[in-house]
């Protein structure tokens, strides 16, 4: 495998990335994120203006390009940043991307919508409620009261 000729900038999540990504903090998150790959020169990875060059230089597909892998070992550094600097619940979110662009898309598509976030939010929040079926078994559900079980004769 050959060297890449372009020098890999690496990045270390708390360093450049300081800000960890929950369901409900898309647009904290995002900002600094971006800031870090502009100031770098990197964000062409993320918003797709950096595409990668041929991945071989001779038709017999033999040779690997130089600058394909140069491209390829950078793309693979943000990846894992931006990998990184997510929470263990948004991870699988990105799990599956192969270049840093596709997890940036995903991550924006899943948690950009004030809405959607509100709704992971609120999806993650019931999640992790550890009610007892007899702590909410007397709620009404229609009314929203708690029922106590006494009457009126009863108090």
């Amino acid at each position: 495998m050959a060297i890449p000729v372009t020098p890999i900038i690496q990045l270390i999540v708390p360093a450049n990335f300081s800000i960890r990504l929950t369901t409900s903090n898309y647009w904290v998150w995002q900002k600094p994120i971006q800031s870090a790959l502009i100031g770098l020169a990197l964000e062409g990875y993320i918003d797709g203006t950096t595409t990668a060059p041929s991945k071989y230089v001779d038709a017999t597909q033999t040779t690997l390009n130089p600058a394909y892998l140069a491209w390829y070992m950078q793309d693979l550094v943000i990846l894992n940043a931006i990998l990184g600097s997510c929470t263990g619940s948004i991870q699988p979110t990105i799990s599956y991307a192969l270049t840093s662009k596709a997890a940036w898309d995903r991550l924006k598509e899943s948690f950009a919508s004030p809405c959607r976030t509100r709704i992971v939010s609120l999806k993650s929040k019931l999640a992790s409620c550890n009610f007892a079926y007899s702590q909410y078994k007397n709620i009404d559900l229609v009314s929203g009261n708690w029922n106590t079980g006494l009457t009126n004769s009863d108090t």
